[in-house]
Order: structure tokens, then sequence, then C-alpha cells
């Protein structure tokens, strides 16, 4: 079967290699619209399973955590059994997890379901594209295939947006996850025609053990951020999970020390740069997932906004973060990758104070007016942090620093998630009664997230001017 993709460095491509970039390009666009197509969904959801405030933001933690937390094993997982394979797994629990969602009729069943969709979306989005590499081998196809993966990645989750407000609106909230099996089960169709890689093993054992402790920490720490400020709350139990998160980091750290394959190699996180590049990161998905939760939940609720709508006034972030960051990226080259991350999470952060401060209920022309600056320089910031993190890394470590680079911004979407969903509760606005004065505390609590990347861009990244090439968002 490899030598069907022998010809892959020619102009043209065969039918198989134009099958192999459906297949794949397909199944990574559902992976990047999950990331925000439940968003539109998310007040009918709550209506429709009774769910309280506090446990709506685990629809989109649940499937963040699972995610960022797989991203440090996947790779691992793809040495040992090779790419392909994974990438099949991934569609197949994907998918079904996906079938799970759409008859989901608890808010349990449904987070779980949402677990499992973050599992195979990790699976996916780690070996997609190195398939897409065996696939087509070097030259001007390769490189023409990877600006397409770059434009997916960038504007997926845009059409999450629109699509998961448009399915909401028109068929009704369980189509939002029923979208995703046609594509997952043609793609897994199509997984035989994609060249095999080699796998096997180094002789080091599979670290199950320390991912899994590592996922039960950052649970429990979100679980506990949010429970803390829910009525009636009392200090025992959030002690009590906190202390078993504690616990669980420990035996990480210990099983990451003794184990022979490390899911992250402690001199990766030696350099600063690096190291701040993933607390911006990180900060930059605070911000982003906490600004979407907090418009729909107002928008839909307070404003009446449709979901249709909601998705078309978020398309102002979106679009705004993924030109934030083609503008970085280019005045990085320029003036180093502190300034960027430095002047974008400012620009973010100052957006969120505007939120704050406006006198009165907030209507859409404030939103149109401040997002598009929130996204912008969310965007330029991610953009900076993400060259932070790759730049300087050996072949041997890419993947591992791409990992964490993603791990990051989506552990910190989780953190975001749960900050936000404990200010409402602790000011138990649950709607549709309208916020009132939890609103624009919820977006001063998201600018103070957003000055975590601030400190973390000044003191730790460096200055360094680089040519590095599209990074996407």
């Amino acid at each position: 079967m490899v030598e069907n993709f022998s010809g892959a460095s020619t102009a043209r491509l065969g039918a198989r290699q134009w099958l192999a970039i459906g297949a794949l390009g397909a199944s990574f666009l559902v992976v990047a619209a999950d990331s925000t197509i439940v968003y539109a969904a998310i007040p009918s959801i709550q209506r429709t399973l009774d769910l309280s405030t506090a446990t709506v933001q685990w629809l989109m933690s649940a499937f963040l955590i699972s995610f960022g937390g797989v991203l440090l094993l996947s790779s691992r997982l793809a040495e040992l059994f090779g790419r392909r394979r994974l990438f099949t797994i991934g569609l197949a629990l994907m998918t079904a997890a996906s079938m799970l969602s759409a008859v989901a009729w608890a808010g349990e069943v449904l987070i779980g379901a949402r677990v499992l969709q973050g599992i195979g979306a990790a699976l996916i989005a780690t070996t997609a594209l190195p398939l897409l590499a065996i696939a087509l081998g070097p030259g001007p196809a390769r490189v023409r295939a990877l600006g397409l993966w770059t434009l997916i990645g960038a504007f997926g989750g845009t059409a999450g947006l629109l699509l998961g407000g448009l399915l909401t609106d028109t068929v009704g909230w369980r189509w939002v996850f029923l979208v995703n099996v046609p594509v997952g089960i043609v793609a897994a169709l199509l997984a035989p025609i994609l060249p095999p890689d080699r796998c096997g093993g180094s002789g080091h054992p599979l670290d199950v053990a320390g991912g899994v402790s590592l996922v039960g920490a950052l649970t429990l720490i979100g679980w506990t951020v949010v429970a803390a400020f829910a009525p009636g709350s009392s200090t025992g139990p959030a002690l009590l999970r906190l202390a078993a998160a504690a616990v669980l980091l420990l035996l990480f750290l210990v099983i990451e020390a003794r184990t022979g394959r490390r899911l992250v190699r402690p001199g990766l996180l030696r350099s600063r740069t690096r190291l701040g590049g993933l607390v911006v990161l990180f900060a930059a998905g605070t911000l982003i997932d906490a600004v979407l939760l907090l418009v729909t939940l107002y928008g839909q609720g307070a404003l009446g906004l449709s979901a249709t709508r909601f998705g078309a006034l978020m398309v102002a972030l979106t679009l705004s973060s993924v030109v934030g960051s083609y503008v970085g990226q280019v005045v990085v080259v320029r003036h180093g990758l502190r300034l960027v991350a430095l002047t974008g999470m400012s620009v973010a952060g100052a957006g969120l104070l505007a939120l704050a401060m406006v006198n009165g209920p907030l209507d859409t022309v404030d939103f149109l007016s401040v997002l598009p600056v929130v996204g912008a320089g969310a965007g330029a910031a991610f953009v900076a942090a993400q060259i932070a993190v790759t730049l300087g890394a050996s072949d041997a470590d890419s993947a591992a620093a791409s990992g964490l680079s993603d791990a990051s911004f989506s552990l910190g979407g989780a953190l975001g998630l749960a900050a936000v969903s404990a200010v409402l509760v602790a000011n138990q606005a649950e709607l549709p009664v309208p916020m009132g004065a939890a609103l624009p505390m919820a977006f001063t609590v998201t600018a103070g997230l957003a000055a975590i990347g601030l400190v973390a861009a000044l003191l730790l990244m460096g200055q360094q001017r680089t040519p590095v090439p599209s990074q996407g968002t």
C-alpha cells in the first residue's frame, strides 16, 4: 500500500492521495469545530436536561480536560501502535461518543460522553497531520496541503460557532453532536487507504499511570473551583478534593521521575522562554473559553438572542483572533516574542475590563465593539507563545513541545470556564434570570486571568526575533 503513495512528490496527486487528504482534513475540521460548536447549544441543553449553572461549564470542561490530558500521552501511543491505527481508534471513539451525546438523557451521561469525545479528538489531532505528511511525501504537494491544514485549524472554531447555532435553531441541539457521525463513519471507511507507518515501542512501557494521575488532578482542581462557591457549600469537601489533587500531582511527578519514557522530558521545561510561552497559552485559553461561555449565557438568556445570532456575533471574536495571530507573527520577526505577547495580553485584558466597566446592561453593540479587540489581542499573544514553546526544540522533542502547547491552551480553557462559572454560582446567576452584577464581575475575573499571561510574558519570555513560519491557531 505504501507504494501507491510514492508519487506524492509530483505536482499531480492520485485519487488515493485526494481521498487521504479528504479523510484526514474532514476529521481535523470536526476536531477544530468541536472546540466551539457546543457553545451555541449550551442554553438549549441546559433547559432540556435541567442543568444548573455550576454544571453547565462541564459540558466544555470535560472535553477540554480529556483532550488536553490525552495529548500528552498520544505521541507515545502513536509510537507503540502506529498512527493509522490510533487515528482509526480516535475516529471510532469520537463517533460513538457523539452518538451517545446526541441521545443523552441526563447531564451526567452527556458529560461522560464529552470526556470520550475529548479523548477521541486528541488521538485524531495527534495523528492526522503526520499521516498527511507521510501520504504526500516531500515536495510542493505537501507544502500546499500543509497550508490548507493551517486554514482548517484557523477557521474551524468559527465554523463550529456558526454551524452550532444554525443546527440548534433549526433541528435541535442533539444534531450538534450527530453532525460528527457521518464524517466519522466515512473517514473510518477510508482509513485503510492511508499509508501504514512503522510502530513498536522502544522498550519503555507506556506511562498510563502518569497520564491518568495528571488528568485526575486537573479534574479535581476544576471541580473545586466551581463547587467552592456553590450556595451552601462547605470547606471540608473542597479541602478534601484539593488534597486529593495534590496527591495525584505528587504521584505524577514521582512516576515521571522513575519511568523510562516520560510524558514530558524535564529539559523541555528548563527554558524560561518555553515555560513563559506555556503560561501565556494557558492564559489565552482561559479568557477565550470564558468569554464564549459568558456571552452565550448572557446573550441567549438576558438579551434573547437566538443560537444562530449568537454564533454570528462570536465570529467577531474568532475571526479577529485569526487576524491577530497572523499580524502577531509578522511583528515577532521584527520585534521579538516578548513584545508581541505583552501587547496581545494587554489589549485582550483591556477589552475585557472595558466590558466589565460598561455602565448598565450590555447589548450586542457593546460586544461587537469590544470582542474584536479581545480576539485580536488573544490571537497575537497565542502565536507568540506557540512560537516560544516550539522554538529551539530538537526533532525528538518537537512532537512533545507541540503537544504541550495544545494541552496548555485546552487546560487553560477548562480553568477559565470553571472560574467564571464560580462567579456566576456565587451570585446565584441562574438563567434565564438576567445576570446583573455577576457579568461585570466575571469579565473582571477573566481580565485578571489575562494578567497572569502578561506577567509570564514580562518575566519569563525572551525577546528573540524569529522568521518561524506560520503556526496557525
